[in-house]
């Protein structure tokens, strides 16, 4: 039952947040122009956790740690951005999930397990002489984004935060909005004729975990076995979402971390983003009122900041338009230093 609950929940986060596993990661150009330091921290015995910090040999103030989003990415795929921050003055953390590029164990990025990692390795992170009396950053890219929000949940807080393209409130609604856009890769996951019985599903089933908040996945699924037949919904239509991985992530509410941020925040998606609603997020933040935060929104650029198509799964996917770049690098400019 574990395993099987792992696999799926892995299913829906990949096509949640859409990111492959890319081959030709770009390398950075001039690399000897910077500072390098391999960071790793050993978590246990069988995981051990690699990063890369590149910073600047002029003065510099400011880092940026890069979270990425889902699926086996290594540190590389934003050597686009890292590029430009870097011509900047702006150092870059960036690191490798379990079991990718140089990181040591069986690949997992279920949120609460890639949290605890990132905890790990900012840790060591933070022994870095070339952190001393720097502003540390975050930017949380799509999943790399509720990473941000459950590690400042654990008074892990940077100096700012970037969150792109990342999810405001629940996470959850993310797979109603893209089952609305036709992507179909829910199939069996959440069964139905159509898009209106899927989501009548989803709506079923999250109303069941949000009126039940501490029963387990397999207690939902009792109670949603004998329900579903008085409300005339198909218990098929839903059982696979009812895994103790996928409800554990049906309970992230990243609502009350953004409203207790007291740091510079810039959300920022693009326009035509459709894994995650730009209008939800707005919707979110307007609900939220918090005068640390910045809402941008970019005309024409997708979930990975370019105008190429969110199904284009090569590595130039990360190859991010200029407006993004420019817009980034000058918010992280003009904060105090």
């Amino acid at each position: 039952m574990k395993k099987a609950s792992i696999i799926l929940f892995l299913f829906i986060s990949n096509f949640i947040f859409s990111q492959g596993e890319f081959n030709n990661e770009k390398e950075i150009k001039n690399i000897q122009n910077y500072n390098i330091e391999e960071i790793s921290k050993k978590v246990n015995e069988t995981i051990t956790i690699f990063g890369t910090l590149l910073t600047p040999k002029s003065d510099y103030n400011k880092i940026l740690i890069i979270i990425s989003g889902t699926g086996k990415i290594s540190q590389k795929a934003h050597n686009y951005l890292t590029e430009y921050l870097l011509e900047n003055n702006i150092g870059v953390f960036k690191f490798d999930k379990r079991g990718v590029g140089k990181s040591i164990g069986e690949y997992n990025d279920l949120p609460k397990i890639y949290t605890s990692d990132f905890i790990e390795i900012y840790r060591e992170f933070e022994k870095s002489k070339f952190t001393k009396n720097k502003k540390i950053g975050f930017l949380g890219h799509s999943l790399g984004g509720i990473v941000t929000t459950l590690s400042i949940k654990q008074n892990i807080k940077p100096d700012f935060l970037i969150q792109w393209s990342a999810p405001i409130g629940k996470p959850r609604e993310l797979l109603k909005y893209q089952i609305e856009n036709g992507i179909k890769n829910y199939d069996k996951l959440i069964i139905g004729k159509n898009t209106e019985e899927r989501i009548n599903a989803l709506n079923y089933v999250y109303a069941l975990i949000d009126k039940n908040p501490n029963k387990t996945a397999w207690e939902l699924w009792k109670i949603g076995k004998k329900e579903s037949k008085k409300i005339n919904v198909n218990k098929k239509s839903f059982s696979n979402y009812l895994m103790p991985h996928n409800v554990e992530f049906a309970r992230i509410d990243n609502t009350k971390t953004y409203q207790n941020i007291d740091f510079p925040t810039l959300i920022i998606i693009g326009k035509e983003d459709i894994l995650v609603d730009p209008k939800q997020s707005k919707t979110e933040l307007n609900r939220i009122e918090n005068s640390n935060i910045e809402f941008k929104e970019i005309e024409k650029l997708d979930h990975f900041m370019t105008k190429k198509g969110t199904n284009q799964l090569t590595n130039e996917i990360y190859d991010i338009d200029s407006s993004f770049k420019e817009y980034l690098v000058n918010w992280i400019i003009e904060l105090k230093k």
